[in-house]
């Protein structure tokens, strides 16, 4: 191969992967952004741009009210560089938050190495529920009873679709969240149908005294 071929040839290959890449994100952000049209549709809420952001939009927040409180649909980042993880969201605000905090999450391998080290883990006394999940809480005895039969039917029956994500109380807002961005339908629908749960703990946390 001659010289000044190679020298053209690479060039033209990175031009071409990178063109393909990035034609591959406008395509996942068209679908995000339909998949967010849909939410707001179906849940009356309303679309939120957000600022340019070195010639990219990013993805629109979705916000409005639902059962008569602050809801929002969001995608976040954590980490930074090739260590970043962009998570989606569903949200809802706890009226004169009474200092409820609340975590619950999927067991797994690690986590059942970290409970056998002594992290924390609140039983509700329900087998499926307590089995498939970790809670932990600063107020243990509330939380147990904060999370009721339908809460924990609704969460099962999630963790049964594919909802692997961590809910929530903290600082007047209850949140669900997973790894993944709007662009997948599953995990559209799964925060979609997350919110209820999402909207019956805030309800429990707004009743909480301290």
């Amino acid at each position: 191969m001659r010289p000044e071929f190679i020298a053209l040839f690479f060039p033209a290959v990175f031009l071409v992967l990178g063109g393909c890449a990035i034609a591959a994100a406008l395509k996942q952000q068209r679908k995000a952004r339909e998949q967010l049209a849909g939410l707001a549709r179906r849940f009356g809420l309303e679309l939120r741009r957000q600022p340019s952001r070195f010639g990219f939009e990013p993805l629109p927040t979705l916000e409005g009210r639902y059962r008569n409180r602050a809801v929002r649909f969001y995608t976040y980042t954590t980490g930074s560089g090739k260590n970043s993880t962009t998570w989606g969201a569903v949200s809802a605000a706890v009226a004169g938050a009474g200092g409820l905090t609340l975590e619950l999450f999927p067991e797994n391998f690690l986590v059942r190495i970290a409970t056998a080290l002594g992290m924390q883990d609140i039983r509700v006394g329900d087998p499926a529920f307590d089995q498939a999940f970790i809670v932990k809480s600063n107020d243990p005895a509330y939380a147990a009873a904060a999370l009721l039969p339908e809460i924990r039917a609704r969460l099962l029956a999630e963790r049964a679709r594919g909802a692997h994500g961590r809910l929530s109380i903290k600082g007047g807002t209850v949140q669900y969240a997973e790894v993944g961005g709007f662009g997948n339908e599953a995990r559209v629908n799964r925060l979609a149908d997350l919110l209820e749960a999402v909207c019956d703990l805030a309800e429990v946390a707004e009743v909480y005294k301290a």
